[in-house]
């Protein structure tokens, strides 16, 4: 809801214009999809959250805790892109408060955070509340359009992407919109989660001494040979040789959880914490390590997901890993000071 995109709305309602017809005919499926996307589950989708202002460290847990899709580091990382946390920020366009919401959509979505019987855009604690029920609101609505095959990509990007340029826009592009402010909007809140989640409480960075099994088959000291290691490649969600492939269809090989829908690899620590996997800072063989947009020289956009072959005595890691940029399966060996140094940026899935 930034001044840039509002400032340019008409385009965006004409274009919601044309997908009206559609909507009305979605909206028995968009109603499902909203109500999957609000359920009241704080344990799950809220997660530990940290370096945020104490006076609205409550709230951001609180809005994080609505639905398992938007949690506690997403609200606090959009808030941050917002308004800096500043609850009396205003734009050109109209946009209020810490949240900035537009006044016509404060009418119907604005909600009483703090008990005292309004809603008041400027209370902080109102316009987070808001704030964590509206995303959730659009992640179920992005959830059905995504199920009805009218849009593709990322639920959590989507539902950002609506809360900025609004869901018309994203219906009408039939996905993340090619407007340069909403894709950057996205970028930076998904690139800035990891200074918002804790997880000093999830692991000590250990890990368990061991080696997959089974072992992966090599043409040569970096290339993994697929075949010989009967890794079934097939996969109806990811294309072959992006990061998120290999991930999916080696843990499937060794019978670790994986879902079709994990998301960017980036994102699987938090879609695994939501499907009731163990995540933590150990790393143990046959993990999914994600790395964060931007860590480790991830995409600053999507991160980067990998398999941890086998963990060292010493600390270190032997990973598998695919992408575009290789079209193959390679490995790496990640030392014990590289991983310490990356800190809240990875997480080892279980």
């Amino acid at each position: 809801m930034s001044d840039e995109h509002d400032s340019g709305k008409k385009a965006v309602i004409a274009a919601a214009a044309i997908v009206v017809p559609v909507m009305l005919f979605l909206l028995p499926m968009l109603a499902i999809g909203v109500l999957l996307g609000t359920q009241n589950n704080q344990s799950q989708g809220g997660g530990a959250v940290t370096n945020v202002p104490e006076a609205y460290r409550a709230d951001v847990s609180r809005a994080g805790g609505v639905c398992t899709t938007i949690t506690a580091p997403l609200i606090a990382s959009q808030i941050n892109a917002e308004s800096g946390w500043n609850p009396t920020a205003s734009s050109g366009a109209g946009a209020q408060g810490i949240a900035q919401f537009m006044p016509g959509t404060w009418k119907t979505a604005g909600r009483d955070g703090d008990g005292d019987g309004k809603a008041d855009v400027w209370n902080a604690h109102d316009a987070i509340w808001s704030q964590g029920n509206y995303m959730c609101g659009l992640a179920g609505q992005v959830a059905g359009l995504l199920k009805s095959g009218k849009i593709k990509g990322d639920t959590v990007q989507l539902a950002l992407a609506a809360y900025n340029a609004g869901i018309g826009a994203v219906i009408s592009a039939g996905g993340l919109p090619s407007i340069p402010e909403t894709v950057n909007y996205v970028g930076a809140i998904i690139a800035k989660m990891p200074y918002y989640t804790d997880t000093s409480s999830s692991g000590t960075g250990a890990g368990t001494v061991g080696t997959l099994t089974p072992k992966l088959v090599m043409r040569d000291a970096t290339h993994v040979n697929v075949e010989a290691t009967g890794t079934d490649q097939s996969s109806s969600s990811y294309a072959k040789f992006q990061c998120t492939w290999w991930a999916f269809i080696r843990r499937r090989q060794i019978g670790k959880p994986v879902s079709d829908h994990m998301g960017n690899g980036g994102e699987w620590d938090s879609t695994a914490r939501s499907l009731g996997m163990s995540v933590s800072l150990d790393p143990r063989p046959g993990d999914a390590i994600t790395f964060h947009p931007g860590v480790h020289g991830s995409s600053p956009v999507y991160g980067h997901v990998a398999i941890v072959e086998q963990v060292n005595d010493d600390g270190s890691i032997l990973i598998s890993q695919s992408g575009t940029g290789w079209m193959a399966v390679v490995t790496e060996t990640i030392s014990k000071p590289a991983l310490s140094a990356m800190g809240n940026g990875i997480a080892f899935i279980h």
